[in-house]
């Protein structure tokens, strides 16, 4: 497991780096990514606290020693090769910053003078033309230029309306978010090579001086959101060498309305701006870390618009959002990796969490893990580890969209429990390849053709919200992703399969369509789906032919494709997408479903992507085949040979019992529970025709590995405890913490205790248990169900230490401490870091003013402590082994 760990100011000491490694290898935390950002605090002599102006002697002198510390206590660390995001800072000057297109739309009335726009500093005329029609809507036939005209007393003397559009292009004058000391300035223009060679000789080269070799293993490059960019030197020369025609008389349809064109104009545009990213940014910057013996971590994806295909320039795949029933970023980032044969993919984990800060529980990012490796993420980078000196005591320093950790935060102790989780999943999931069976098509060409400039392109959003129908979700927070869904991706997962996204980077040479399969890189989809496609790329549609001619099932809804955008031969192209169509999925309405043979393959047509889809999909042989559609359930399937794995999780507070069919696997299936490490065989199973049927039992927000594999070394067979019934605790309780001492009849929270009001900790409960000698001897066993804790419980008995939960549901096994008669139960209870905060004064930002960060909104949106403590009810629960 990883971090992001954010060096604030940065005011970094070596002591304290030093400390701060040894804690989070303590926790098993293997992976630091360093990342220089925003001050926090002023310089204060008295604390210890000095900023170090980012890239200073002094600044390079602790950054070489903590990557050669990382090295010795065997943390592998990265590099963000700057600070804050996106890249820039005082060396982009605004010829080399980030630029936009601005168009100005004015009527020009008959016999009216054509005058000259007014250009701001660092503004650049492109081109003017006289343009039939109106602010909303153009007709570029007979479109006059007149770039060259401005001023000289040009006259506009035809008849009718009339618009003058100029395109200029112009600065974004975006500053980089969140940057350290020294290190501010204007975001580069990442389609403008030299500006990224600036960079990367004032940045780049500064910032590996006195790093030892051998102390990194990448430099990385946070997702693009250089909002707005549209634009840079040379567009219109870059555009006619890639695209084949001149963009200038098709400029308005870059704003407005300008009729047929205007999808056609608006894809050619955005593909454009998407290849110099990837051929000025993304690949140049991997050339030139390779250079230096180091490798490229990427979140390629964002604004300029990148597509998945970008992935080819990234040795290290990341994403980010864990929408599960979404495509989101995670999905992205490993769909891309799975089809280049890359075996691992991280993520950028946690991100917004919860908000705000201070109330993540473990379990929050247990369910933030699962939906991550559940997107195809093998690897979590924590967001994130917050460096805070002693002297700023708790809760100390931190960033203000992350889960807090550190070991200021009262549940830092039991950390090791999730890393643990996190490791043994990871692991799990780089075994064998990833099985994914479906390929969806992704629909960026209609993302593309529809979007007008103005604002720029975020590529991977717009077409995440696309494939939902269009509705804009929350980008964060776990009540966001549980709710969240797009309509063709929650069909497929609640019908049994796994999926990748594909575009048109899978266009590849290694790109095989043979015996019913896209094969590429280390996956094999068996079925392609078209989700409400009106625009494909043609050179894609055709792939797709062979791979349905050849045996494959190709799967289009809500509508046919009809359109392959771009203006270069768009009659023939438009006139061969209808046609392949035809002869695809044959001719009929699109009101009801079909199916149509075509080679020996079929392609099926589906009026919608709910009900009538499922019934399709039913028929396709799931991987996993259950009982009922559950939204609350997901599953990862990885293959090779013989062998099967999959990680099956519930998202939700309920427990499921299932007893689901797994497609693949001819053997006596195991259970690996990553929760513990162990290994158990099933005792009971069934074969069936569609798979075999495995009984599984999810705790809420629980997971399994189910592993077919005839290979594997035996496992014992875990006896079933069945439970008894139930009997309550009654009390008296005992409330300890430190030397304070509360009697409490019945359970209540901590809040409704003065002097625990605000508290954030850990306190200790004692009570006293009868067990009647019945429940002791061969096969039984007593549990202790502590109900509702918040958040985490430690349970000696007898002095003895059971066990520690830190999820749902919050039971222990007593048995092997526990005896007849009257025993001694301490349950340590520890809470979230939010009382503490609300309690205490909110601090002082105004010598920092203008803040480099959003103000802490803890108080704002929690006016009041959250429950905490032992809440119960407390039962004892009898158990038989059968």
């Amino acid at each position: 497991m990883g971090v992001y760990w954010w060096w604030f100011g940065p005011a970094v000491t070596k002591p304290e780096v030093t400390r701060e490694l040894e804690v989070m290898q303590r926790a098993g935390i293997s992976y630091v990514l360093i990342f220089p950002i925003y001050p926090i605090s002023v310089d204060d002599p008295a604390r210890g606290i000095r900023n170090l102006r980012y890239l200073s002697p002094e600044f390079q002198d602790v950054l070489a020693h903590a990557t050669a510390e990382a090295r010795r206590l065997k943390i592998t660390a990265d590099v963000l090769l700057g600070t804050g995001w996106p890249y820039g800072g005082p060396s982009i000057t605004p010829a080399l910053g980030a630029k936009r297109l601005k168009v100005v739309v004015s009527p020009v009335a008959t016999g009216a003078v054509v005058n000259r726009p007014a250009l701001e500093a660092e503004e650049k005329l492109e081109a003017a033309l006289l343009v039939r029609g109106h602010p909303k809507q153009v007709n570029l036939a007979g479109a006059i230029d007149v770039t060259n005209r401005l001023g000289t007393g040009l006259r506009q003397d035809r008849p009718g309306d009339w618009v003058l559009m100029t395109f200029i292009q112009s600065p974004t004058r975006m500053q980089v978010k969140r940057p350290s000391l020294g290190a501010e300035g204007l975001v580069m223009d990442h389609l403008n090579r030299k500006a990224l060679d600036t960079y990367i000789a004032s940045v780049g080269e500064p910032l590996l001086r006195l790093i030892k070799p051998g102390t990194i293993r990448a430099i990385h490059s946070d997702s693009m959101e250089v909002y707005g960019t549209e634009w840079t030197d040379g567009f219109l020369a870059e555009f006619s060498k890639r695209r084949g025609y001149d963009l200038r008389p098709y400029l308005p349809a870059l704003a407005i309305d300008a009729g047929p064109l205007t999808a056609d104009v608006r894809n050619d545009y955005w593909r454009t701006v998407g290849e110099l990213a990837v051929d000025n940014y993304v690949r140049p910057l991997q050339q030139w870390a390779h250079s230096r013996g180091l490798q490229l971590q990427a979140e390629s994806y964002g604004n300029p618009p990148v597509d998945m295909g970008s992935y080819a320039g990234v040795d290290l795949p990341m994403g980010e959002h864990y929408q599960w029933k979404m495509f989101d970023a995670s999905r992205w980032a490993s769909s891309a990796a799975h089809q280049m044969g890359i075996k691992s993919t991280s993520a950028e984990a946690y991100t917004w969490l919860r908000h705000p800060r201070y109330i993540s529980t473990l379990q929050d990012l247990k369910l933030g893990s699962d939906l991550h490796f559940i997107s195809g993420v093998t690897k979590m980078v924590a967001h994130g580890y917050a460096y805070s000196p002693p002297s700023e005591g708790i809760p100390g320093w931190g960033y203000y969209a992350s889960v807090m950790l550190n070991d200021n935060n009262p549940f830092w102790p039991y950390f090791r429990y999730l890393s643990d989780y996190v490791r043994r999943v990871s692991y799990v999931l780089t075994l064998g390849k990833p099985a994914a069976g479906v390929a969806l098509y992704l629909p960026e060409d209609d993302v593309m053709a529809g979007q007008p400039v103005g604002n720029g392109l975020n590529l991977y959003m717009s077409t995440k919200d696309h494939l939902g129908d269009g509705r804009s979700v929350p980008e964060f927070g776990l009540p966001a992703a549980l709710q969240s869904e797009s309509p063709v991706i929650k069909t497929l997962i609640t019908s049994g399969f796994t999926f990748d996204g594909i575009d048109r980077g899978l266009l590849r040479s290694d790109l095989k369509t043979a015996a019913g399969r896209l094969e590429i890189g280390d996956v094999a989809y068996r079925i392609a789906v078209l989700p409400n496609l009106r625009g494909i790329s043609l050179p894609m549609l055709e792939k797709l032919a062979d791979f349905c001619r050849n045996g494959g099932v190709l799967i289009a809804t809500r509508r046919l494709p009809e359109a392959a955008y771009g203006v270069r031969d768009r009659d023939a192209n438009y006139a061969r997408v209808r046609q392949l169509v035809s002869e695809i999925f044959g001719d009929g309405s699109t009101e009801i479903a079909r199916r149509h043979a075509f080679g020996r393959g079929v392609a099926i047509y589906v009026p919608d992507e709910g009900s009538e889809f499922a019934k399709v999909l039913a028929a396709l042989r799931p991987e996993i085949r259950f009982a009922a559609p559950d939204a609350d359930l997901a599953f990862l399937h990885r293959g090779e040979a013989k062998r099967h794995l999959y990680f099956l999780t519930n998202t939700s507070a309920k427990p499921k019992s299932l007893q689901p069919v797994f497609r693949d696997g001819e053997c006596q299936p195991q259970i690996w529970d990553a929760m513990n490490g162990v290994r158990s065989a099933v005792r009971h199973f069934d074969s069936t025709p569609a798979g075999t049927r495995v009984p599984i039992e999810l705790e809420p927000y629980g997971s399994t590995i189910v592993v077919f594999d005839p290979t594997a070394s035996p496992a014992k067979a875990l006896p079933q405890k069945i439970a008894g019934a139930n009997r309550s605790v009654p009390g008296p309780f005992s409330l300890r913490r430190g030397d304070e001492q509360y009697q409490l009849k019945t359970l209540r929270s901590w809040t409704d205790i003065d002097a625990l009001r605000f508290f954030s900790g850990r306190a200790d409960y004692e009570f006293e248990i009868e067990l009647p000698q019945s429940l002791f001897g061969k096969n039984r066993g007593v549990w202790l169900d502590l109900g509702d804790v918040r958040e985490i419980a430690d349970v000696k008995v007898n002095g003895q230490a059971v066990g520690a939960r830190w999820k749902l549901p919050y039971r222990v096994d007593l048995s092997s401490a526990a005896r007849p008669g009257r025993n001694r139960i301490t349950v340590g209870v520890t809470n979230l870091p939010i009382n503490r905060v609300i309690g205490s004064p909110t601090p002082d930002y105004r010598a920092l003013e203008p803040l480099r960060f959003p103000f802490p909104q803890e108080k704002k949106l929690i006016s009041e402590p959250v429950p905490s403590g032992l809440l119960g009810p407390v039962q004892v629960i009898p158990y038989e082994i059968r």
